[in-house]
């Protein structure tokens, strides 16, 4: 006996490594609704699985020593040691399944099959060791026992419904090997009292047949309704936020300047309103710098395309550089016009850096032979720094900006201007 039950043990452990091989490969793979519903099933078994071999072997101890009692003046009582040690053998067996259940390391997707199969094994052995015990004892005890053994089984099987309505397979069959044996045997009696506790059983198998599968119907569709709704849920949530991503690229690509990769003409004017509305009202300065390579049409038309935005994205990439502060930003307007957004900035520290530009694009050295300002490639800069004031608008700041510029331009480029406000 102990060696049969050390091959179990052997079997169960083999199968659990095989389970867990399997969860760890299937994790990342999608789960369909009757999976979720079925691994569901499977675990409310396994969750009430301790309450029923605990009942099942109080139940056997019961019978157990009543029919002690009555075999001892017989001399058969070993039938009844015998009979008692084989169902704690499966009461065993089907507490280290559950513990061996409980202990899995992917809870969220299992082989519910092999489970319940597991389960119906385990069940359908301590049904049919109740019902052909309980056949083998009748004609061997006293009437009075006989109606305590007929009442434990019809208990056992009522409260089974509790326990196992999930599966339907599960019930039917544990009420079937439970309830036949002393069925046929009452049969075979052959007497009006026997037919009668017969019949009565066969109903009560019926009846009990008829409502476990009007009650796995319910739980069935519940658990369809609900693990179906949780997956359409969470495949809205995905396309969301993959709308959501897109959106967002999308958004990313409407204020980002393609050629350079800094901020835009939109994405300035947008940024430059609302630091206005920030700093409206205070005490901080804001200054704006825009700056324009001299004679970058002509550097265009004689060095060719390719060379012009290399250039481009090199004065991007410088403007970048000078950054310090999160809400500073670098934009490219349109062409070879660029602008810097200093929020909280004053005019002298705008300057520097201005200046800290013209001097590193000279020291570049790049060769511009039809610039009328120098040999090289030089920038014209226009500042504008002040104080928000209320009532005014974006627009004054822009348009000074917009003067020194075309002052820097006109008087040679290689050069930063200020127009006062």
């Amino acid at each position: 006996m102990w060696q049969a039950y050390w091959h179990y043990i052997t079997f169960v452990n083999l199968e659990h490594r095989l389970q867990k091989d399997f969860a760890i490969i299937t994790s990342n793979e999608p789960v369909s609704s009757r999976h979720l519903q079925q691994q569901e099933l499977v675990a409310f078994l396994y969750s009430r699985s301790s309450h029923g071999i605990l009942i099942t072997l109080l139940i056997s101890a019961i019978a157990s020593m009543l029919a002690y009692i009555e075999l001892t003046i017989q001399n058969r009582e070993f039938w009844v040691i015998i009979w008692f040690i084989l169902q704690c053998f499966i009461s065993l067996a089907r507490w280290h399944l559950l513990r061996r259940f409980q202990t899995l390391q992917n809870k969220a997707f299992f082989n519910y099959q092999k489970w319940h199969n597991r389960f119906y094994i385990g069940v359908a052995a301590s049904g049919t060791m109740l019902g052909v015990g309980a056949a083998l004892l009748l004609p061997y005890v006293t009437t009075a026992v006989q109606i305590i053994l007929h009442s434990m089984l019809l208990c056992m099987s009522a409260g089974a419904i509790a326990y196992l309505s999930t599966s339907l397979r599960i019930y039917i069959s544990y009420l079937v090997v439970m309830m036949m044996p002393v069925t046929l045997w009452l049969f075979v009696q052959q007497r009006t009292e026997t037919y009668v506790l017969s019949f009565l059983f066969l109903f009560f198998m019926a009846a009990g047949w008829i409502s476990v599968k009007r009650m796995n119907v319910l739980v069935n569709d519940a658990l369809y309704y609900r693990f179906d709704n949780e997956t359409l849920i969470e495949d809205l949530q995905r396309l969301l936020t993959s709308v959501s991503q897109t959106n967002k690229a999308l958004e990313k690509i409407s204020i980002t300047d393609e050629l350079t990769g800094i901020s835009n003409y939109r994405a300035f004017r947008v940024r430059l309103e609302e630091v206005w509305q920030e700093l409206r009202g205070s005490s901080l300065p804001l200054s704006v710098l825009r700056i324009n390579p001299d004679y970058y049409r002509e550097f265009n038309a004689f060095y060719g395309q390719e060379a012009a935005d290399r250039n481009l994205r090199e004065i991007a990439q410088l403007l970048n550089e000078q950054l310090n502060q999160p809400q500073q930003m670098a934009a490219r307007l349109e062409g070879a016009d660029f602008v810097l957004l200093l929020p909280e900035v004053d005019r002298d520290t705008a300057r520097r850096i201005g200046e800290q530009l013209l001097e590193r694009v000279n020291q570049r050295q790049i060769e511009h032979l039809k610039s009328r300002s120098a040999d090289q490639l030089t920038l014209s800069i226009g500042l504008g720094s002040q104080t928000v004031r209320p009532g005014s608008n974006s627009r004054e700041l822009l348009v000074r900006v917009d003067i020194a510029l075309k002052l820097a331009q006109e008087r040679g480029g290689n050069r930063l201007e200020i127009v006062e406000a």
